[in-house]
């Protein structure tokens, strides 16, 4: 380093309980410095002084070597007037009430620059920051603050393991130090980039950075000081940047909360991590890199919390996300949690409320001075936490909660992960501002990579290859069925190259052939690739080769003319030849097999392969013509492949790589349990919530009566039953039920708890459940409940696969019907599943749409419709250029229950079915719309069975106006129909409003099929 050049150092100290200690004097180099605003006169050597050595070695930075082309997408004329943004005033002055975060080392520094800034590659380790407008903007309070520029830089190839963390072979943001002002329009920052071309280095012109101090360890030093305040407060609109995840560690019995000013704009922390890498070399999804600890620390928690104790955070500023993400299938992307319970059995209970109302804040300011939004701005939200349960109880009923509760708004990759292992105690409320002004929590399929078109592929070998694309890496495609995870099932990820595919197999075959969890195998980097199936040749041997499995390729005959081929990638018009015979490929089809029945074709296999859990991949063709002869004598020679002129060592335009799930990666937009508490209000919502089901009850494995001091059980999974708890025995067949002590602790598994003797009042036969009530859930509410698009329009086809059990057998316990699933308004869909022992009943009121739930049949088991204000069931969806897309619906009534859906509206066919009655007075049908235009036809009442046989149903109505159909022939008296003051209009497939499959003739017909027009 230049003995001229001055070095600016800038330290913090604090004392045990995180206050700053004011510096009187600080000597360095046998220089006295004394601070500019210091009232006394300097005296050294006073008494009451305490002196300090401290030897501070200057930190270096590990550069990223030279790395490659700038994606012009989206760049558009820039505004005149496109200035730099900055704080709108200064912080709070701390008070006895509350702390700022200055009083900790914090600093709202953030300055925002959009289009107006140029990047010119000074030397190896440097760059020059340009401002391009005509005022002076930078100046001293700029050196040592951090730059988060535009995407500007081709990373390099090299993986990052050290240093300077970024995204190994993309275009991507990379971050910086300023470590000198020139001028007010010009800075150099502490990395080189090479504006988007690593060969050969460009200036790059009309880019955005913003420029902030990292308040990560202020926020880390509040939390944690012995003597701070309750309350974090700052002004109205400042913005706090953390260069990584801060991490507040919350003790038990605490209470935190972040707060503004009321009624204006909420102060924001804003989360810098674009573009942030943490995978693996091999692409695991495995560790953490230390480049990613040397640049953004190593944490991806905000709120670490304690495993009991009331814990009440009311966090009431705006967590402003990434800017930047790079958009990868699985891995590579850290995930972060706002908050996190790690214990396996929490007993940490209290609300924890998170008001987001605004996290596009900078998005919309890029957006504003650009008139644009830049490629790969994601600003997509954390994950709301993850947790195993949480509340308290008093050994019988859950006493307090824990509830997370989110205000406003969350649009997030992956939302939600919360789950209720241990108890009914945990909550998880979605809350909007309003019915006219909803809440939106939204899953961004967006973000969610499945598709990487118009690649540039060359192929290094028949069984390799090299990409190079600003916005592809072969990190981007790996996941846990090829690459990382335990997971050896379907083949998920492919290449498409010239209209032919090749299949990426899993890691059951690369494990299969070169050993458990073998990852070197793949050859995987940024750019290059070995792939498990070759691409044939002429020349090339497909056969049968039982002593070496590398070359057992031909692995089952199953007719002359249909063969299993693995290991190559044979396309369909590949020519092979045999016995001096030519033959074509017909047709081909992708297939897996267990590695026990590829294990068939040895006399005697390794023990090895018998492993019905580990699957391979592999292609089964069908040739124009039949082979006669035997598996073990075949031995094909490729003539002509499809596939073969990728070999000729020329980059190929066009290819595709390809994770054939979709945008349905795991999580959606809930991924929780059927014991969570979950409550959702005023909000518009789009991804599919999914559920594992747990349930926190066991069965008793005998018939119980009389005195007993144990109940043989089943096992429960979860040792979470403890001595003196009081239990209840229910037959929820017959509703008997009786309170018993435990007085030892369950182990979970299958066996006998003992219990304080009692005497039974009655018989409880085997298959009885064993519950704690504290172990149920008590509320499923969805109230003014939308679905929609992630664009925010109308949707009408979404999936809550969420089925809370425990809530029904609440009910049956304590027999309180207020323990039902509640529907209240709204666009939703719900389907019952009628295998489930404790299906939920639903209560619904204010007409709420029901719509399609995506993938399953939309069936209602025995509604309640409390308020007879009917529900609008189905719908009709036309998209251009495609054909009318009808979404029936269907209700089943079981047991005997009356269910009254008068005043529904049908959307769509409504199908019934079951035993029991049905009251449809007042049921109106809207009219089938082709092409926006009214065809006066409308839809059908469908009597037909599905789930059940129809033994004795009767429909009963009056001012009726819908088609009937009969689809099901039930015998005379089965079904019983009574409409009057009906009106039977043409509806689809029935112009004539009714028609029935039941014998007419019957002379009792009449006795029990009754519709009039009076």
């Amino acid at each position: 380093m230049s003995q001229q050049k001055p070095i600016k150092l800038s330290i913090q100290i604090e004392s045990e309980d995180g206050a700053p200690i004011n510096i009187k004097s600080i000597q360095i180099n046998d220089q006295v410095f004394v601070p500019e605003n210091q009232d006394d006169e300097y005296s050294p050597d006073t008494e009451d002084e305490e002196k300090v050595s401290i030897d501070i070695p200057l930190a270096t930075t590990a550069i990223v070597p030279e790395v490659l082309e700038l994606n012009t997408e989206g760049q558009h004329t820039i505004p005149v007037e496109s200035v730099p943004q900055t704080q709108a005033q200064k912080p709070l002055q701390p008070s006895a009430d509350f702390n700022t975060l200055e009083e900790f080392g914090g600093n709202s520094f953030y300055r925002m620059f959009w289009g107006k800034l140029s990047y010119t590659k000074l030397n190896d380790s440097q760059t020059t920051v340009s401002y391009e407008g005509g005022e002076d903007v930078f100046d001293a309070s700029f050196v040592g603050k951090w730059l988060e520029p535009s995407r500007i830089h081709k990373c390099a190839l090299d993986f990052p393991e050290t240093g300077r963390n970024y995204f190994p072979g993309a275009l991507a943001v990379v971050y910086s130090r300023v470590i000198e002002v020139i001028d007010g329009k010009h800075l150099i920052v502490d990395f080189a980039y090479n504006g988007g071309n690593a060969s050969s280095p460009k200036t790059a012109t009309n880019q955005d950075g913003i420029f902030f101090f990292d308040n990560k360890l202020a926020i880390n030093s509040w939390s944690g000081a012995a003597m701070r305040k309750d309350v974090l407060k700052a002004n109205a609109g400042q913005i706090y940047a953390c260069l990584g995840m801060p991490r507040i560690n919350v003790k038990q019995d605490s209470t935190l909360n972040f707060a503004g000013i009321s009624g204006a704009e909420q102060p924001a922390i804003h989360l810098m991590m674009s573009d942030a890498f943490n995978g693996d070399k091999d692409g695991k999804g495995e560790g953490v890199l230390i480049s990613f600890k040397e640049t953004f620390g190593e944490n991806y928690v905000f709120f670490d919390l304690p495993s009991q104790g009331k814990v009440s955070i009311d966090f009431d500023w705006q967590f402003i996300p990434p800017t930047y993400s790079q958009k990868v299938v699985q891995y590579g992307v850290p995930d972060c949690y706002f908050f996190y319970d790690k214990a396996a059995y929490s007993q940490q209970y209290g609300l924890k409320r998170v008001s987001n109302k605004n996290q596009f804040r900078i998005r919309d300011a890029m957006k504003k001075a650009l008139g644009f939004v830049r490629p790969g701005v994601a600003f997509s939200m954390p994950n709301q936490g993850y947790c195993n349960g949480g509340g308290i109880h008093d050994g019988r009923e859950i006493k307090e909660f824990c509830t997370y509760r989110f205000e406003g708004n969350w649009l997030g990759k992956n939302p939600n992960n919360m789950k209720a292992r241990t108890s009914g105690g945990l909550r998880v409320e979605w809350i909007g501002e309003s019915k006219e002004n909803p809440g939106n929590f939204i899953e961004m399929e967006s973000l969610k990579a499945y598709r990487f078109d118009e690649l540039k592929f060359k192929f290094l070998s028949n069984a390799s290859l090299e990409v190079d694309d600003p916005n592809f890496t072969w990190y981007h495609l790996a996941s846990q069925e090829w690459t990382g995870g335990n997971s050896t099932g379907y083949e998920a990820s492919s290449l498409r190259v010239n209209g032919k595919t090749i299949g990426l197999n899993t890691n059951g075959d690369f494990w299969l052939v070169y050993g458990d969890e073998d990852v070197a195998s793949r050859g995987l980097s940024a750019h290059r690739l070995s792939f498990f199936d070759k691409i044939p040749k002429p020349g090339d041997i497909i056969s049968q080769d039982l002593q070496d499995i590398k070359k057992n390729s031909l692995i089952a005959k199953l007719s002359d003319t249909n063969f299993e081929v693995w290991g190559w990638a044979i396309q369909e018009g590949d020519q092979l030849s045999y016995a001096g015979k030519n033959f074509t490929v017909k047709k081909t089809e992708r297939k897996w097999k267990t590695w026990e029945q590829f294990a068939a074709q040895y006399s005697n296999p390794p023990e090895r392969l018998k492993r019905a859990d580990r699957k391979i991949t592999y292609t089964e063709i069908e040739l124009n013509q039949p082979v006669s002869a035997s598996l073990a004598e075949l031995e094909f020679q490729v003539v002509k492949g499809g596939l073969t002129a990728c070999l000729d060592g020329k980059e190929i335009s066009g290819c595709s790589a390809v994770w054939n799930f979709g945008n349905d990666a795991p999580g959606h937009l809930m991924y929780i349990d059927y014991n969570v508490n979950l409550i959702m209000k005023d909000v518009r919502i789009h991804g599919m919530i999914r559920s594992t089901s747990k349930p926190l009850w066991a069965e008793t494995s005998t018939a119980l009566s009389g005195n007993i001091s144990s109940i043989p059980v089943g096992p429960l999974g979860a040792t979470i039953w403890k001595r003196g708890d009081k239990l209840q025995l229910a037959d929820p067949e017959s509703g008997l039920v009786t309170e018993v002590e435990l007085i030892t602790d369950f182990s979970g598994n299958a066996g006998k708890l003992l219990i304080k003797p009692i005497k039974l009042s009655g018989e409880f036969p085997a298959q009885s459940i064993l519950t704690a009530l504290y172990s149920l859930c008590q509320e499923a509410s969805f109230e003014n409940v939308n679905f929609v698009e992630e664009d925010l329009r109308p949707c009408y086809s979404e999936r809550i696969d969420y089925r809370p059990q425990g809530l029904r057998l609440r009910q049956m316990i304590t027999k309180n019907d207020s323990c039902r699933v509640k529907i209240n308004g709204g666009r939703i869909s719900w389907y019952s599943n009628l295998d489930n022992r404790f299906e939920p009943e639903v209560e619904i009121t204010n007409h709420p749409h029901m719509i399609n739930p995506k993938s399953v049949v939309p069936v209602l088991l025995n509604p309640v419709v409390s308020d007879k204000k009917g529900i609008h069931f189905g719908y009709q969806y036309k998209q251009a250029g495609e054909a009318e897309i009808f979404v029936l619906s269907r209700v089943v009534v079981r047991d005997g229950k009356e269910i009254d859906l008068s005043n529904s509206v049908l959307g769509s066919d409504l199908y019934l079915e079951g035993n029991g009655d049905i009251v449809l007075n007042g049921l109106k049908s809207e009219n089938f719309i082709d092409n926006g235009r009214d065809t006066g036809v409308g839809f059908n009442l469908v009597v037909q069975d599905k789930f059940m046989a129809t033994k004795s149903l009767e429909l009963k109505g009056q001012n009726g106006k819908a088609g009937l159909m009969v689809n099901t022939a039930y015998p005379t008296g089965a079904l019983k129909i009574d409409f009057k003051k009906w009106e039977l209009i043409p509806a689809l497939f029935n112009n004539e409003g009714f028609q029935s499959k039941q014998n007419k003739n019957d002379a009792r017909y009449s006795d029990f099929v009754k519709i009039s027009d009076s």
